[in-house]
């Protein structure tokens, strides 16, 4: 029986030695490279890592700080990844066959998207180039299963150099659990964002899933709160809130889409769907947006900017829009635009960056939408019978003058207009962009 007691302090001794050894071990360069060599095979992309250390208790854990991931060749000198520490915790019982982990916390990483101009995307080198006319041999899927998830001050950073796009995504804080392979698991997620002269703040929560063998993700049930500010809207900004029923990304395909979306924005509500296309050699996105009736100078106000005050106060008091906008050679097209406008009803074609606008309206009444204090006086100071016609001219003018002021290339067709106490059928109104700065 006094074996007993021996043979169990020889076991508690040799563990001793052997964690001693490892807590040594993960200090030196060769162990780091060991780390780094791992990381490589997985991302097929050069890797290094600056510290590494272990603990035991109360379960086995790793720490790798200063880990850095470089760019495939073409993509710039900045690493595709940087991460200040990743920390990971796993069961004991899972020591010799890693398929668990009880935790997985990052925090300070970056990681720098690139579309280069030929339309190649970094991410699409993750994992090293697939060999033409080679098929993959078929592996049973691996069962793993990550109990948390939390990632702290995250930065994402993405360049289009063929779009000529910048959006930067900042102070990204990630939490999920009970996270396998095809099943449902809940995620919550907080970021702020910089595109352009805009900034964004947006809270996503809601239930995830992927299945990272067949490279397809998806979201479900997501609820989503935000901000947007910059110019030209005003300080205060303008909230966003909604749900979107689903959103997935196959990964073969290159296809991110979103279905089932509602939202109201700056008091606007309405519904959304989507589909972005980044296989493409150059970013393309469709979407269509139906707002509900809203009050637009209300929205007007909120987006910093109001409506003037019209000769009736009561236009401007309705609006409805049902948009299809399409994203295609770096050209944003909004076709068809059809809607509502208080009584008249409206279908549209516009290219913002062209300032091209096509239109087409039922019936309008333009004395009330005129300016206030440019309100006709049809008779005043006139002959009897004369007083209708410089009306009529005064308010066209000052319609076509007021369309001018925004540089269009438009032509603008309505079925039936009130001018003046006149009525005009089969109008059209074309008004030319300025080409040469004015005297």
């Amino acid at each position: 029986m006094r074996r007993h007691p021996r043979i169990l302090a020889a076991i508690a001794l040799v563990a001793l030695a052997a964690f001693a050894v490892l807590l040594i071990g993960v200090r030196t360069p060769l162990a780091r490279g060991m780390v780094a060599g791992w990381i490589e095979d997985a991302a097929r992309l050069p890797a290094t890592v600056e510290s590494l250390g272990l603990g035991f208790f109360p379960s086995p854990s790793v720490r790798i700080g200063g880990l850095a991931i470089a760019q495939p060749p073409g993509f710039g000198d900045e690493p595709f990844v940087t991460v200040s520490q990743v920390r990971l915790r796993i069961p004991w019982s899972g020591i010799f066959n890693i398929s668990e982990v009880e935790t997985i916390s990052a925090s300070d990483a970056t990681v720098r998207l690139v579309v280069n101009p030929d339309g190649t995307a970094n991410w699409s080198k993750l994992g090293g180039e697939p060999v033409p006319g080679a098929t993959a041999p078929a592996a049973e899927p691996v069962r793993w299963r990550i109990g948390a998830l939390e990632l702290e001050r995250g930065t994402v950073d993405y360049r289009d150099l063929a779009a000529g796009s910048h959006a930067k995504f900042t102070g990204i804080t990630l939490t999920a659990n009970d996270i396998e392979p095809g099943q449902g698991f809940p995620f919550d997620l907080k970021l702020g964002g910089i595109f352009e002269s805009h900034t964004t703040h947006l809270a996503v929560k809601g239930q995830c899933r992927i299945d990272t063998a067949a490279g397809q993700y998806a979201g479900s049930a997501l609820e989503f709160r935000g901000w947007l500010g910059g110019e030209p809207l005003p300080l205060a900004g303008a909230e966003l809130v909604g749900t979107l029923g689903r959103v997935t990304y196959v990964g073969a395909s290159g296809v991110a889409s979103a279905a089932d979306g509602r939202f109201e924005f700056a008091e606007a509500p309405g519904r959304f769907e989507g589909r972005i296309d980044f296989g493409e050699p150059v970013l393309s996105a469709s979407f269509a947006v139906t707002t509900e009736a809203f009050a637009p100078r209300r929205t007007a106000i909120i987006l910093g900017k109001p409506l003037p005050a019209t000769t009736d106060p009561a236009a401007f008091e309705s609006l409805q829009l049902a948009l299809t906008a399409s994203l295609q050679d770096g050209v944003l097209r909004l076709d068809p635009v059809t809607g509502r406008l208080d009584d008249t009803n409206f279908e549209a074609g516009a290219v913002p960056a062209e300032r091209f606008v096509r239109a087409k309206l039922d019936r309008i009444d333009l004395d009330r939408y005129l300016p206030a204090a440019a309100k006709a006086t049809p008779g005043t100071n006139a002959a009897p019978g004369k007083g209708a016609a410089p009306a009529k001219e005064s308010t066209l003018e000052a319609t076509v003058a007021e369309l001018a002021k925004l540089d269009l290339d438009a032509e603008i067709r309505v079925e039936e207009a009130r001018v003046a106490g006149a009525t005009l059928r089969d109008a059209v109104i074309r008004v030319e962009r300025v080409r040469e700065p004015l005297p």
